[in-house]
């Protein structure tokens, strides 16, 4: 067990800054969401799916690569700094005129133009960040990706209050985003020199070691391009089969549940490096932490999907406002998603620390395979519902495929208990809901607190949290 508790009693810290990052970020949303309107948010909102596509390509797995290796031999982090910053300004550039040339050839609107432009250094930007970040991860340092973290969602605050202030149209909403990433950027490189003694990496051409590293991290970058596509390719083909208020009121519900996404993301960025390590060292440690990290999100997905399912009218409007009302069935369906994404999270970063990537690859190909296909049958028919449900089934066979892989390989050994446990957790949310749709009209926030201690209550009672996770549970606080 001591893995187990080591790793949860580190993560106390980072989740709690992490969470504060998120706050923030949902503040300066529901501001900027309100602000532009279902409209201008479509655009954004389009703009950002095609960003975040693209930078998958960027990184194309060199900084799953890069923590993996460094975590198993810090002697070579050096020379991986220096090789992979020297790929990454290769492809941003080739990126870069690509979409120039994209947008040339399709002859763009103007405002539009100007925002995937800006849009695009804020991709460059952010993935020189998350190059740095990776370093940080590495070393199990990542309370510097947290300030880091931190500072952006400050900065794209004050940014959005001062161009409400001042009425500032969509483009200069593209601007802000350019600007807080590359601030960002200075503050992660401030970092890596002060407290890691990297200087600014150096412009290197490798091949010898290039090749190798390139198809290595080719692995693990289909898998970001694969789970990318699934994930934004619904705006891309809302924007273009059913408009900018499609894809603005289908966004409206997926940024909600992308902020919640910040749990698993949390954990996935502590317990990689720790699963690297106990791979090559303990066998049993590293069964007992995927099965806790499994339960550990099922205990939360569960109860957060049945209370979002029952109060996201409530949620809706007092984030968005009326105008996105027909938000509503949106974020039902796709928090169930979320709670499969929940559950897939500790499978993911299994595989992934494994060397047992090209499997996960496969999976994530067929996911994405059913995802744009059941997009492009049912889009034209039932636009962003079409596309909310086709987002839930992708997960599901997702979540199913890691599960019964993990199974195989042996990495389940306490199955029947997992199932127990799942079904101990479910019932205690139903009862939970129970209580809240009999009480919906109570203050939302006291709804939520009285709501959550009754689910804390009952599922102790039943026995779905052992002594195990609740001694876990003292050491997150404690830390």
């Amino acid at each position: 067990m001591n893995a187990t508790q080591n790793f949860f009693k580190n993560i106390g810290s980072l989740f709690t800054s992490q969470l504060l990052g998120y706050v923030i970020t949902l503040i300066f949303t529901i501001y900027l969401v309100r602000y532009l309107g279902v409209e201008n948010y479509g655009i954004l909102s389009f703009a950002l799916a095609l960003t975040s596509m693209l930078g998958i390509f960027a990184d194309f797995g060199l900084n799953t690569l890069m923590t993996r290796e460094i975590v198993r031999n810090d002697d070579l982090a050096t020379k991986y700094l220096n090789n992979i910053f020297s790929i990454k300004l290769l492809m941003v550039s080739v990126l870069m005129i690509l979409v120039v040339l994209f947008m040339k050839l399709f002859n763009y609107p103007s405002e539009l133009a100007y925002v995937l432009i800006f849009m695009m250094i804020y991709l460059i930007f952010s993935t020189f960040s998350n190059f740095y970040a990776a370093l940080f991860q590495a070393y199990e340092k990542l309370e510097y990706q947290s300030i880091a973290s931190i500072l952006n969602s400050i900065l794209m605050l004050i940014g959005v209050l001062i161009l409400i202030n001042f009425n500032y149209g969509l483009i200069i909403v593209s601007v802000l985003y350019a600007m807080a990433a590359g601030l960002t950027l200075i503050c992660y490189f401030i970092i890596s020199y002060k407290i890691f003694n990297f200087a600014m990496p150096s412009l290197v051409l490798d091949w010898d070691f290039w090749k190798p590293t390139i198809k290595t991290a080719a692995q693990f970058g289909l898998i970001g391009v694969f789970v990318t596509l699934y994930i934004w390719i619904d705006s891309i083909m809302l924007s273009f089969m059913q408009g900018n208020e499609a894809v603005g009121l289908y966004n409206a519900a997926y940024r909600i549940v992308l902020i919640l996404l910040f749990i698993p993301t949390v954990v996935n960025s502590a317990i990689f490096p720790v699963m690297s390590r106990v791979y090559v060292s303990s066998t049993n440690s590293l069964e007992i932490i995927v099965e806790k990290y499994f339960k550990f999100m099922v205990l939360i997905g569960i109860p957060l999907g049945v209370a979002i399912t029952l109060l996201s009218s409530q949620i809706i409007i007092l984030i968005f406002g009326n105008a996105f009302i027909q938000s509503v069935p949106i974020l039902q369906i796709l928090i169930w998603a979320t709670v499969l994404s929940f559950g897939n999270a500790a499978f993911v970063q299994l595989f992934q620390s494994t060397n047992k990537q090209i499997l996960l690859t496969k999976i994530t190909f067929l996911g994405m395979i059913v995802n744009i296909a059941l997009n492009y049958l049912l889009i034209p028919k039932f636009s962003y519902i079409a596309a909310s449900f086709n987002t839930l089934i992708t997960e599901f066979i997702i979540l199913a495929l890691v599960m019964i892989m993990a199974y195989r390989a042996g990495y389940i050994a306490k199955r029947k208990k997992l199932i127990i446990d799942s079904v101990k957790i479910t019932i205690s949310s139903l009862i939970m809901g129970l209580f809240i749709w009999e009480f919906k009209d109570l203050n939302l926030l006291i709804l939520i607190i009285i709501s959550s201690a009754i689910y804390l209550i009952i599922v102790w009672i039943m026995g779905g949290l052992d002594s195990e996770d609740i001694e876990i549970i003292k050491n997150i606080k404690k830390s």
